[in-house]
């Protein structure tokens, strides 16, 4: 009797709870923005109001996009199974047979898988950034952080493909 395979499951790496940490403090500066307008503290002109008014409605777009952000990546997985895989974006599952994939092209940190029938592409969901080294964020597999190339790799080999960078 032949075990059945471990499912392996990728996920956005923990870095990307720092979307959320993010949208909070920026949400928290518009908010202290909007109270400081409303109390009309400081020197003030209407020239002066309408741009702090502006500058609060755009940092909190700036925290709503950094939400819808951190819950688009949450709600992202790739589940590795013997014969498919499933790509589950916003909980609308997409299960494709190994053996459909054609090739895998990899230019600049977006991938894109070739099927027989269209196309996937698959692009980090944020990056770190150090003064001029910008990076991907990796992925959880079963838990454990791994680069974001790993992802890709570890397909490439079920698939029975070449990655080809681009």
């Amino acid at each position: 009797m032949a075990l059945a395979m471990e499912l392996i499951r990728y996920r956005p790496g923990e870095a990307i709870r720092w979307l959320e940490t993010g949208a909070r403090d920026i949400r928290k500066d518009a908010a202290r923005q909007g109270k400081s307008l409303v109390r009309r503290e400081g020197e003030r002109s209407v020239g002066k109001d309408i741009k702090q008014a502006a500058g609060a409605i755009f940092a909190m777009g700036r925290s709503a996009l950094a939400d819808l952000a951190h819950l688009q990546a949450l709600a992202t997985e790739y589940v590795l199974h013997e014969d498919k895989f499933e790509i589950v974006r916003q909980n609308s599952p997409r299960t494709l047979k190994y053996e459909s994939v054609q090739s895998i092209k990899f230019q600049n940190d977006r991938a894109t898988l070739v099927l027989e029938q269209g196309s996937v592409s698959i692009k980090p969901h944020a990056y770190i950034v150090a003064g001029r080294i910008k990076v991907p964020v990796g992925w959880s597999r079963n838990g454990m952080e791994v680069p974001y190339e790993t992802f890709f790799e570890e397909l490439a080999a079920r698939c029975r493909v070449n990655i080809e960078h681009l």
